[in-house]
């Protein structure tokens, strides 16, 4: 294998699973209901054509990757790669892949059963061949045009649900958001740290967090499937599971904890918020009492 083509592997990697990871994390604060628009407003609905457009273009890229190296490790050669971007035939196309062993992958070499399927894979599949990345400008000069993407993410959303631990680390991130905004305030530098903190206090809906994991672990599976197709299978093959398994090979709540909600080691960060809310709680009170004191009538 020339430098060349072992250079297209990687980068194609990275390439695909930026665009993957990017899309989850901008899935997460689409917000699915009436009651969840800031001020009845509908401007943050554009959210989900950009995380859409990159997870469906990422996820496509993987697939395409695990066909074209289970095709090498096979024959020696790499297959001709379909060109569509349908994403519920690049996944069948994956699933029939002959993978070798690997124990302590095994759970995640099987095609996730998901409760949002069928209906979640043709979503995906119709925002990915031009229908649902083209509706909002297809909408402007074609009469029947339809504007659904939100529409079917919002059904999605509807039969979504998420564990108790994920739920758990949504408010932990939240509570960060806020001990930090206090800190920085406290230290003078509110301003300074704008924004960083327009990152951290991005808001998540848990509907949409519920349907994410569910496109997470579509893209585990093939992610799988190509981290054990490069294992030493080849040594003409870099190992490209060093570049998705810190990503993508974990449990839904280990993924969303160190991908999405970014805190790592979440019992170190509950100990941390806890001394830091006594220390606002403290401000607080003290604040409260200047301020008695000061607005005091004196007899």
């Amino acid at each position: 294998m020339t430098p060349r083509i072992w250079e297209s592997l990687v980068a194609e990697t990275q390439f695909a699973a930026e665009l993957t990871l990017t899309g989850l994390r901008r899935l997460c604060s689409v917000p699915t209901g009436p009651d969840l628009f800031p001020w009845g407003s509908k401007d943050l609905n554009y959210a989900l054509h950009v995380g859409m457009y990159s997870y469906s273009s990422g996820l496509e890229r993987l697939c395409k990757l695990a066909i074209a190296c289970n095709g090498y490790a096979a024959t020696g050669k790499f297959p001709k790669l379909p060109q569509s971007h349908k994403i519920g035939k690049l996944l069948d196309a994956v699933e029939v892949l002959t993978s070798g062993a690997s124990m302590h992958k095994a759970e995640y070499l099987v095609r996730p059963l998901d409760g949002l399927d069928p209906d979640l894979t043709k979503t995906v599949e119709r925002f990915a061949d031009g229908t649902g990345r083209y509706e909002h400008l297809d909408s402007l000069w074609k009469d029947n045009a339809k504007v659904n993407t939100y529409n079917e993410w919002s059904a999605l959303a509807a039969k979504s649900s998420v564990s108790e631990e994920v739920r758990r680390l949504i408010s932990l991130r939240e509570a960060m958001a806020y001990a930090i905004r206090e800190q920085l305030a406290d230290d003078g530098l509110e301003s300074t740290a704008q924004t960083v903190m327009e990152d951290l206090q991005l808001p998540m809906y848990e509907p949409s967090v519920g349907v994410v994991l569910s496109l997470f672990r579509k893209a585990r599976w093939v992610s799988t499937i190509l981290d054990v197709a490069t294992a030493y299978t080849d040594p003409g093959l870099p190992i490209l599971g060093e570049v998705v398994s810190p990503t993508f090979i974990h449990s839904s709540a280990d993924f969303f904890n160190y991908n999405i909600a970014r805190i790592s080691d979440d019992e170190v960060v509950e100990e941390e918020l806890q001394a830091a809310y006594k220390r606002i709680h403290a401000r607080e009170a003290e604040s409260e009492n200047e301020d008695f004191e000061e607005t005091g009538i004196e007899e």
